[in-house]
């Protein structure tokens, strides 16, 4: 058998097929394909069986190549794990890779130098002096494979994976046959394989069978897993793959041609339907070959072959030409795109890349040791970063371009034992033997544990305060049940393919998905019955989204894959048009109005002009916005070397920031010249905030949640929470004197059901199977509320003596557009947007508001009911900087201007002509931005009073459980402002409150002259629980693009774009673990994608980049959480250069800064193929 396939080798590097075999896979282009090789025709498959986490994982992979016939173990035409050997001849040595390689050398030496392979990557072999053992080096990986001799001596087995840490993966065979019986990894970890006939049949780890193969003709046929579904694939008489089926029976074919190039794949229904020719040429690319892909569409894409059988050129649908160049080691040196704009590549002498020279000429660049380590990188703003790595390819330490150091410590297995910050506070790690975290312990002591199974997944963690939670898994790893340290569980359902089927809440809700091609999110279920539905086309784009009222929202493509237009629920078309790159150019609104937006040579916006107000915008090189003016201001920041924000001046009044060595923010000065300065203790947890000669001191758990507050004076919060990280209890003291009590009362899915509260009373919650809260009930007054199948509120009722009873009652709804609310109506404009509020009045006129919107969709103008007019300014970033009165002769009233630390709001200024001077008020907040901890009320008598002159006064806010404020507290602990709440929102306060404070939910402001909220990117109606626009992120965010979140307990929307559940809100703990890289995020992770530092391959089984298949199962999976298209994970991850590993969350965020709104995708960092979240703002349109 070695000589036969041995001959077949030497065939296949030869004459045309040289260099097929030995180009590493991220040369191999696919295109839209699934997949198959553009360049040979050769269809290709990969498929992973098993992957178990580990300094060095172990991974049991096949793969699938219709142009390969050297396969032994699952046929002739699959390479495998199991199929890695050496076989020699009279020319050499041939060594057959897990994934399809063939890598030929010429004989080595005993003892000798090594030698490396003819063509391929540079990777060494060596044989022992003794000449019985052979050894393939892998440099960039760290591994070196040892293989020995079975019997004849026509081939070498493989022994042996090991890395520079010493951990080991050995192979062991049957002695007669020589089949793999066994696979041990030093670490634990155990895999068996059964073989008969020459064939494996079955792959186990322990007593779990992980995998099952079945044969025809010694062909793999079948595999099962522990579904008990088999995927089938069906064989030709050439032994390649004509058809397969999945374990969902969903079918898709190959047809070939005489020198098995697949010349056409169709999929059921229709779906991923291509032709694809070969051997064509065209006088305008001599000396290459033309293949052709043809869509179901008639789309036509070609690409530019040159002899290496490297695609050099993609020619698009709509024309559009990308180029790329090789060098003679087929190492990539430059990508030239549609539009001209080229990125350059740089390689030292050994192939590792030590340079990329982007589009506009600007670099980051790394200086690599002797084992391939970058111990400099410089940034294209010239900042230098500084590492060392210690023998084993560690890294021991980073510098930063401020000369702040973090220092990394190792066990003898390459497991991280310790980092420590560059303020010297110390994480300690213990790590199993497959170096997983078994025990983290943060600088403050508090430990977290992990107890793992044998294939070392978490089955249950422990946090430092003792609480559990427990984890099921199936041998795939796809998480079955999760425990909380309650006691309630939740639990999940999948179909063979890993598709979820079902989730059950801890309360007993289930949400059903179904799936259709390619497991598209075909259907969701919620646990209230609720049923969206979701269509795609043949290119598995999504086309239609279908609400329980039988609404839909179209989708529709070019030729080129881009989004051209969408239509939503209520008929309004939106239209897109893309520039060869896919870079959005132009948005046209439903009334007609075109924003047009101008990019520079490295994708960043530079102009936007929405009919006919232009914002321009300026970089650094760094990619950090330097400056951005628009129609009514502008904004100018400054940053450090880190590329940490240090001020922010806009319009002449100017943030100030400053930051400690770890990156932790230290202080901050407002325009107004209100000092904030904070301090934190070692594991990073804010513990004092000092503002205007008061200091805030705070307490946390071993857990990190908050324990105490304590102001200067006395004034004290005590909080308590419960196992499952729910707050319990409150308790607000001034000295002796108590100010507030509250208990909380939690159902099982962590809603909130009671609230006993001294101030204002019990209340009790009635919640509808999707959580909404149903009915409020208190002592002295109630609410009530019904919704529809869309989640709109069809009639609501509170106390008439309360704000917006007017709203009260029946709702109205012409598809999405509220008509009528109680006795108020709403009229909108044809891009949804609110244009009118008309309240009745049985003894006047109606009160009516008149609003006016800008083609950004921002509120620039309201006129109410008593005459009077406000303007609203904008800066570029979307944020509203100011707000006028306009007197009855147009001149300005009344002015306020906002100031923001990012999306926080921090300050305002107001003067006005009915009185001299002006007040300021400044709020501090907690490290998220969204909890309010201070507020600071200023009055100057005049614009030039010297700040030793400004009568200053400060109050304690204490908030709900997202952090709406409920109670202003003064210095002497007297409660100068109390507020009492609707569900929704709608506020009313104390007679005799001596203060004020407009914030309310979340990232909300209340305005006093609408009675609306102004919500960073949208205004919310708090008598509606609606939005006066549409959701800019169309679907994204929500199936209802205008109502608020589903429940305002727990959830809160600070952007206005998307619902979220505040992280100091009910933690949800995570299935997997920290992966044993603890680091704060730095400048050097942004660029790691590009200098060839270790990122996961983002990509699918199938090799696909990150598709609809992952996104949508996740995206589709939450509450509201519709699919997301192909297109847009894929433009982000394409155009992604920062990289974000976040330990806690197991997760990987990838963001690409130069998309205007700098996108992200999160992925799992356990399973890269596992979209956790898309989060795309408002700034950018994307398919």
């Amino acid at each position: 058998a070695a000589r036969e396939t041995m001959q077949w080798a030497r065939g296949a590097l030869r004459g045309g097929g040289r260099g097929v075999f030995s180009r590493t896979w991220d040369r191999v282009r696919h295109g839209r394909t699934d997949p198959v090789d553009l360049a040979t025709g050769r269809m290709f498959l990969p498929q992973t069986d098993v992957e178990l986490a580990g300094a060095l994982p172990l991974v049991f992979s096949r793969r699938v190549d219709s142009g390969y016939r050297a396969g032994r173990w699952f046929g002739p035409t699959w390479a495998s794990t199991a199929d890695q050997r050496l076989e020699f001849d009279e020319q050499g040595v041939v060594f057959f890779t897990e994934d399809g390689l063939l890598l030929a050398y010429p004989h080595p030496v005993p003892g000798g130098t090594a030698v490396l392979p003819a063509e391929g990557p540079r990777w060494p072999l060596a044989r022992t002096t003794d000449g019985g053992t052979y050894t393939v080096t892998d440099p960039e990986a760290g591994l070196i494979r040892t293989f020995t001799p079975y019997h004849d001596g026509a081939a070498a087995l493989l022994r042996e994976i090991a890395d520079r840490n010493g951990n080991r993966i050995t192979f062991a065979y049957d002695g007669a046959s020589g089949a793999p019986v066994e696979i041990l990894h030093s670490g634990g970890y155990r895999l068996l394989l059964t073989s008969e006939n020459g064939r494996i049949t079955g792959l186990y780890a322990g007593d779990v069978r992980v995998m099952g193969y079945g044969y025809t003709d010694g062909h793999l046929t079948e595999t099962t897993g522990s579904s008990g579904l088999p995927l089938r694939f069906v064989y030709d008489r050439a032994g390649r793959i004509t058809s397969w089926a999945d374990t969902n029976n969903r079918w898709y074919s190959y047809v070939y041609d005489e020198f098995d190039r697949v010349t056409a794949q169709r999929g059921e229904g229709g779906h991923f339907t291509f032709r694809i020719g070969y051997d064509e040429t065209d006088p305008d690319f001599p000396g290459l070959k033309i293949t052709t892909l043809t869509s179901p569409d008639g789309a036509v894409t070609r690409y530019l072959v040159d002899e290496a059988h490297q695609v050099v050129g993609e020619i698009d649908a709509a024309g559009a030409i990308s180029r790329t160049a090789y060098d003679q080691a087929g190492r990539t040196v430059a990508e030239t795109d549609p539009l001209g704009r080229t990125t350059g590549f740089r390689y030292d002498e050994h192939g590792h890349l030590t340079a990329v020279i982007r589009p506009d000429g600007s670099e980051i660049s790394a200086v690599l040791d002797t084992q391939g380590n970058p111990v400099q990188i410089t940034d294209p703003g010239g900042a230098v970063w500084r590492q060392t790595f210690d023998a084993a390819g560690n890294r021991t330490s980073l510098t930063d371009p401020l000369d702040a150091t973090t220092h990394y410590l190792y066990d003898a297995h390459g497991g991280l034992l310790a980092v420590t910050d560059p303020l010297g506070a110390t994480t300690r790690v213990r790590c199993d033997g497959a170096g997983l975290p078994v025990e983290i312990t943060d600088p403050l002591g508090a430990t977290t544990r992990y107890q793992r199974d044998t294939l070392g997944r978490t089955v249950a963690e422990t946090d430092p305060l003792g609480a559990i939670t427990r984890y099921e898994w199936s041998p795939e790893g796809r998480l079955l049940r999760r425990t909380g340290p309650d006691g309630s569980a939740e639990s999940w359902t999948y179909d063979g393919e890993g598709n979820c089927l079902t989730h059950t809440d801890p309360v007993g809700g289930t949400t059903a998905y179904e799936y259709t091609h390619f497991d598209l999110l075909a259907a969701r279920t919620g646990p209230d019955g609720v049923r969206h539905e979701f269509e795609h086309d043949a290119a598995l784009r999504l086309t239609k989204v279908t609400n329980p009222q039988g609404l839909t929202w179209n989708y529709t493509y070019d030729a080129a894959g881009h989004l051209i237009a969408e239509t939503d629920f209520d008929d309004r078309r939106v239209s897109y048009e893309h520039d060869a790159v896919g870079q959005l150019l132009s948005r046209t609104d439903a009334m007609g109005r075109r924003t047009d937006y101008t990019y520079d040579a490295l994708g960043r916006l530079v102009a936007q002009d929405a009919a006919g107000q232009v914002s321009t915008f300026r970089w650094d090189p760094a990619g950090e916005l330097l400056e951005a003016v628009g129609p009514d201001t502008e904004l100018n920041r400054a940053y450090d070397p880190l590329g940490r924000m240090l001020s922010e001046t806009v319009d002449g009044r100017t943030l100030h920031l400053a930051y400690d060595a770890a990156g932790q923010l230290a202080s901050r000065r407002t325009p107004a010249g209100a000092e904030t300065t904070y301090a934190y203790d070692a594991g990073g947890n804010r513990t004092t905030l000092a503002t205007g000669g008061r200091e805030l001191t705070v307490t946390h758990d071993a857990s990190g949640r908050e324990t105490q507050r304590s102001w200067a004076g006395g004034l004290s919060l005590t909080q308590a929470w419960d196992p499952s990280g729910r707050l319990i209890g409150q308790s607000c003291t001034a000295g002796p004197q108590s100010l507030l009590r509250r208990t909380y009362t939690w159902r099982h899915d962590s809603y909130l059901t009671g609230l006993e509260d001294t101030t204002t009373g019990h209340r009790r919650f009635t919640l509808d199977p999707a959580g909404r809260v149903t009915q409020v009930q208190a002592a002295t007054w109630q609410e009530s509320y019904a919704y529809d199948s869309a989640g709109n509120q069809t009639h609501a009722t509170w106390p008439q003596q309360h704000p917006g009873a007017d709203a009260t009652g029946e709702r109205a709804y012409t598809g999405t557009r509220i008509r009528t609310a109680g006795t108020t109506r709403y009229e909108y404009d044809a891009a949804g947007r609110t244009t009118l509020r008309q309240k009745t009045r049985l003894s006047r006129k109606p009160d009516t508001w008149r609003y006016t919107w800008d083609a950004e969709d921002r509120l620039i103008q309201v006129v109410t009911p008593d005459g009077a007019t406000w303007r609203y300014g904008y800066d570029p970033l979307g944020r509203r900087t100011a707000k006028q009165r306009l007197a009855s002769d147009g001149s300005v009233a009344e002015e306020t201007h906002f100031t923001w630390h990012g999306a926080t709001l921090t300050e305002q200024s107001t003067t006005s002509t009915d009185w001299t001077g002006r007040q300021n008020l400044t709020w501090d907040h907690d490290e998220t931005g969204l909890i309010p901890l201070a507020q600071t009320t200023r009055y100057a008598p005049t614009v030039d009073t010297p700040q030793d002159e400004i009568d200053a006064r400060f109050y304690a806010i204490i908030t709900d459980l997202v952090g709406t404020p409920t109670h202003l507290v003064d210095d002497t602990g007297h409660t100068a402002w109390q507020s009492r709440t609707t569900l929704w929102g709608t506020t009313t306060w104390n007679t005799d409150a001596t203060a004020y404070i407009p914030l309310r939910f979340p990232g909300q402001y209340h305005d006093l002259e609408t009675g609306h909220h102004y919500n960073l990117h949208r205004h919310y109606d708090p008598e509606t629980a609606r939005y006066l626009t549409p959701d800019p992120l169309g679907l994204a965010p929500s199936p209802n693009p205008t109502t608020y979140v589903h429940n305002p307990h727990i959830w809160a929307d600070p952007d206005g774009l998307a619902p979220k559940k505040p992280s100091y809100m009910v933690p949800e703990p995570l299935p997997s673990a920290p992966r044993g890289e603890l680091v704060r995020y730095d400048r050097v992770f942004s660029h790691r994608q590009e200098i060839n530092l270790h990122v996961p391959r983002l990509i699918t089984p199938g090799g696909r980049t990150l598709s609809a298949h992952a996104a949508e199962r996740v995206a589709g999976s939450g509450p509201g959480r519709p699919p997301t298209t192909l297109d847009v994970v894929d433009h982000i991850l394409n155009k992604g250069t920062k990289i974000k590993f976040d330990p806690y969350r197991d997760t990987i965020q990838v963001r690409a800064p130069s998309l205007p709104g700098k996108p992200f995708v999160a992925v799992s960092a356990s399973n890269p193929q596992y979209v956790v979240t898309v989060m795309i703002p408002k700034q950018v349109t994307l398919p």
